[in-house]
């Protein structure tokens, strides 16, 4: 569903432009567009095609977005837990950090960050049920990026033939990256090398709640090379307005599934772990836009909160195993 609401969501836009260049038109023709209360005929006649066009794109959207709901619980088909081999922020670099972090929480699916990308790090995953592996150099282990983003693109494209449990790539921090490390041109490339060998795979991208108030402009040029949104909340105050960011996130990609991601620290804020109310109330919203449609997926970070932050990672535990035995 959500793919065909992302193509209606762009069938919406041109039409937008090409009813204005219609209008244009028949300004300019002087056609007059009513007589008193209704449409005249010869503006009808006008702009009939576009019209139709217009109003069927609409009835469809209509009918998808007042079926969108989802499931009332998480399960562990929706649930990822970021993770890798990292010396920062408190981490480990174990290579398979990650997927301790997975049993952890009882976990299946493992969203790969910070490591290599080589045929022995996806040996270690070949187990999980779905990966998601990091592309690009941002918060990349030093030494751990491939010196050509695009080539790292197309050999994660060439393994997913082999593993087929790998579902895409994510590239961190994309629209804070735009313009001082990354140029839309780049982005298309790495974008266009991803789907080389398997078109089937997706492009997640990482984004914040602030960027949808001070950096709309970076967002605009990265939407495109987009298939699936990840949504961070780097500070817990910003925590009241989730809802309103998720619609601002609904409206900007438009039609494109979410995946929201939950910290258990503050990296924002304080540069503390997170209370048992502030992960409560994260978590509890995340439910409830899961079985509204809002979001469709969730992913926890991760592995190195599990020593880092023990009370909000044992809270998370709990709270999924909850949802996996009310499936």
């Amino acid at each position: 569903m959500s793919n065909e609401l992302a193509e209606l969501a762009k069938k919406r836009t041109l039409l937008n432009k090409e009813m204005l260049r219609v209008w244009a038109e028949a300004k300019e023709r002087k056609i007059i567009p009513h007589h008193d209360k209704f449409a005249s005929e010869e503006y009808l006649q006008h702009t009939r095609k576009v019209m139709a066009e217009s109003e069927s794109a609409l009835k469809r959207f209509y009918e998808l977005d007042l079926a969108a709901c989802g499931p009332k619980h998480f399960s562990r088909e929706n649930v990822y837990i970021w993770g890798g081999p990292t010396p920062s922020w408190g981490g480990s670099m174990e290579k398979e950090t990650s997927i301790k972090a997975m049993k952890y929480f009882d976990a299946d699916n493992v969203m790969y960050v910070y490591g290599p990308l080589n045929d022995e790090m996806m040996q270690l995953h070949k187990d999980c049920k779905k990966v998601i592996c990091h592309l690009g150099r941002n918060c990349r282990t030093e030494g751990a990026a491939m010196a050509s983003d695009v080539e790292e693109a197309e050999l994660l494209s060439k393994l997913s033939l082999q593993y087929p449990n790998i579902e895409g790539g994510v590239i961190d921090d994309m629209a804070g990256n735009y313009g001082a490390q990354y140029s839309r041109k780049e982005y298309q490339a790495i974008y266009a090398a991803l789907h080389k060998y398997n078109p089937k795979l997706k492009l997640y991208g990482v984004v914040y709640a602030h960027e949808f108030v001070d950096m709309t402009r970076e967002l605009n040029a990265v939407a495109d090379c987009i298939d699936h949104v990840i949504l961070w909340f780097w500070r817990k105050l910003e925590l009241p307005e989730l809802d309103l960011t998720v619609e601002k996130c609904r409206t900007f990609f438009s039609g494109k599934p979410i995946m929201l991601g939950i910290f258990m620290f503050d990296y924002g804020n304080c540069y503390l772990p997170n209370s048992a109310e502030t992960m409560h109330y994260h978590l509890e919203k995340a439910r409830r836009l899961l079985e509204a449609g809002k979001i469709q997926d969730i992913v926890i970070l991760g592995d190195r909160e599990i020593e880092k932050c023990p009370a909000a990672a044992e809270y998370v535990r709990d709270f999924l195993k909850q949802e996996f035995s009310a499936e």
